[in-house]
């Protein structure tokens, strides 16, 4: 049987769709078959210990002169094929030149045939039972051997097994008489079986061929699809991270005018004499309302993927939060002329009260704006030591393949028209992202038509509800800022301008500056020392609010309240922007936020 070679040339070339071609490779691959063959060495060598034996067993019976020319010829033939096999392995021929290998092939299997067969013709050897015996076993044995090494290439095989046992047949039928006629029946027999076997392991070989031809196309294929899915992997990433610089840039610009837009409002609000005005004032708050809201929405989506919020876990009573929500839903459900239930409990959980407040009240907001009629309830379930807070409305409903993007940012469902009046499409993603981040998880159930059912589980926790107290959401400070002088460093007029009209109106005495040494020359000039600085984040020539910050404090000696406002979504800058130890509000701040955030330095700074 043939061995299965160490080597291949599959693993540089696949199949080629042309038929000459085709034919050309799987030669190329039977011949390197051959002469990569681990046995090719041992059969060599056993020809050559053969051949000595033959010589040696022969001589006295045939002439040594015979004899020794048959020796020299087959030592020049084993020389050349050790020659050839390792001139072959070094060289590697490309498939082209297999047609002039395969030809190299079979003229020295011819030669090596003819070798053997021409022992026929020695004389003495049939006259020499012993010697014929010898003979015929040896030549038996012989092309039983070249099986291995011919019968890739069958042509080959043929001449060398046909050239081997044709002429002793021949010479037996020529002496005549039953003994030989039947030795010669016996040749010409074994040469028929040889060659059928010979044919056969041909076929299995070109199969085998074919075969890894076929798993080495696979493979490259594989590789091909794997290759083409990483690089749409890649370009996806790479898509997704120019998206996400797309949209900090944009809703960074977008938010410094719409910052400006909040401030000059709110200082105008102040001047309206005629209720016209205050109608269209009215309009423009509700419109800048909803785009900071939409902004806000990202920006939360931004600071969650940042890891720029952490939970602070405490433990707390559900009700009272249950009820402090309750009081806005309500009004919002009889605005649209739902009912709304809540079933209280007494449960004590483990949760960051802030982001479960967020949560509850963003699933409960989704369920009002999608029920037009009916009812929104809230109710508490306790499932293996967890409260599970469920909030079901009898809205419209989801349908079964719609449930897996209804957490995707800014999918909603049933508003291909994005009417704003129906939300942004952020909470439920916001819902998802604050969940995961506090390791509760989030299901929901629906049915069209029928309405929705979300539900939030928790950890319930061991204090008893009459030992703890539930922190107030927010916290009042001294709402005094007049007479306070603020430093406010941004390089954009407009937020400037809006920041000088609003700080005036509270009555403060402000310095403007659009970068840190602009600052320090006011500071000199006017000989007054700011109360708090308001910096934006991201100033010109690459440098930020807290580098400006850090200069002024520098040059002062001293240590001032501070404020850096930012519009920047990326995840990098939020970091950044959080480390930095100030105190951080995002674009489009509300002026009453930046009113309290103000009270409070200030108040904390007089104690």
């Amino acid at each position: 049987m043939s061995t299965p070679p160490t080597k291949t040339i599959l693993n540089k070339n696949a199949l080629p769709t042309n038929k000459a071609d085709r034919e050309q490779l799987i030669l190329a691959e039977r011949i390197h078959i051959i002469f990569h063959q681990p046995l090719l060495k041992v059969l060599l060598l056993g020809q050559g210990i053969t051949v000595a034996i033959t010589v040696i067993f022969l001589w006295g019976t045939v002439a040594p002169e015979l004899l020794l020319v048959w020796l020299a010829c087959m030592i020049v033939m084993t020389l050349c094929w050790s020659s050839l096999t390792l001139y072959y392995r070094r060289t590697s021929p490309p498939p082209q030149k297999a047609k002039l290998w395969s030809h190299i092939y079979l003229s020295a299997g011819t030669l090596l045939g003819a070798a053997w067969g021409v022992t026929a013709l020695w004389p003495g050897v049939l006259t020499d039972p012993s010697a014929m015996v010898f003979i015929s076993i040896v030549v038996f044995g012989i092309t039983a051997a070249g099986l291995a090494v011919f019968a890739p290439l069958l042509p080959t095989f043929y001449a060398f097994s046909t050239l081997s046992l044709v002429p002793h047949a021949i010479h037996f039928f020529i002496e005549g008489g039953k003994l030989y006629g039947t030795l010669g029946v016996m040749f010409l027999l074994y040469l028929l079986i040889i060659l059928i076997i010979g044919n056969n392991m041909k076929r299995t070989i070109l199969e085998s061929v074919m075969l890894r031809f076929e798993n080495l196309e696979l493979v490259n294929n594989l590789v091909k699809k794997n290759t083409q899915t990483e690089k749409a992997r890649e370009q996806a990433v790479q898509a997704g991270m120019e998206k996400s610089k797309f949209i900090a840039a944009a809703s960074h610009d977008l938010r410094q005018p719409l910052h400006a837009l909040g401030l000059f409002v709110e200082a105008l609000e102040s001047r309206i004499r005629y209720p016209e005005v205050r109608k269209i004032v009215d309009n423009i708050k509700l419109a800048t309302g909803t785009l900071s809201s939409l902004m806000n929405g990202m920006l939360d989506i931004s600071k969650l993927d940042a890891g720029v919020l952490q939970p602070v876990i405490t433990e707390f009573s559900i009700k009272p939060l249950l009820e402090r929500i309750a009081i806005e839903a309500e009004q919002d459900a009889s605005d649209k002329g739902l009912k709304f239930r809540v079933r209280h409990c007494k449960a004590v959980v483990r949760s960051d009260l802030n982001m479960l407040e967020r949560i509850l009240r963003n699933l409960i907001s989704n369920a009002i704006h999608y029920t037009e009629q009916g009812s929104v309830l809230v109710a508490c379930r306790y499932r293996k030591g967890q409260l599970c807070i469920e909030v079901r409305d009898n809205g419209i409903g989801i349908s079964e393949d719609k449930l897996d993007k209804i957490f995707k940012d800014f999918y909603q469902v049933d508003n291909p028209e994005r009417d704003r009046e129906k939300g942004h499409g952020l909470g439920l993603a916001i819902v998802e992202r604050l969940a995961k981040l506090l390791g509760h998880t989030i299901s929901v159930n629906s049915n069209p038509g029928q309405g929705s059912t979300f539900c939030v589980c928790l950890p319930i926790a061991t204090t008893t509800a009459s030992t703890v107290e539930i922190p107030s959401s927010s916290q009042t400070y001294l709402d005094d800022v007049a007479g306070a002088t603020v430093l406010v460093i941004d390089d954009e007029i407009l937020v400037c301008e809006g920041m000088e009209n609003i700080l005036k109106e509270w009555g403060c005495e402000i310095l403007l500056a659009d970068s840190a040494e602009t600052a320090w020359t006011q500071l000199k000039s006017t000989r007054l020392q700011p109360d708090v600085i308001i910096s934006d984040y991201r100033l010109r020539e690459n440098k930020t609010g807290v580098e400006a910050i850090e200069f002024i404090q520098q040059k002062t000696q001293l240590t001032f309240p501070a404020i850096i406002v930012t519009g920047d979504t990326a995840a990098d800058r939020l970091r950044e922007a959080r480390d930095s130890g100030y105190h951080l509000l995002h674009k489009p701040v509300s002026p009453a936020k930046l009113r309290s955030l103000l009270s409070y330095l200030l108040e904390a700074k007089v104690q």
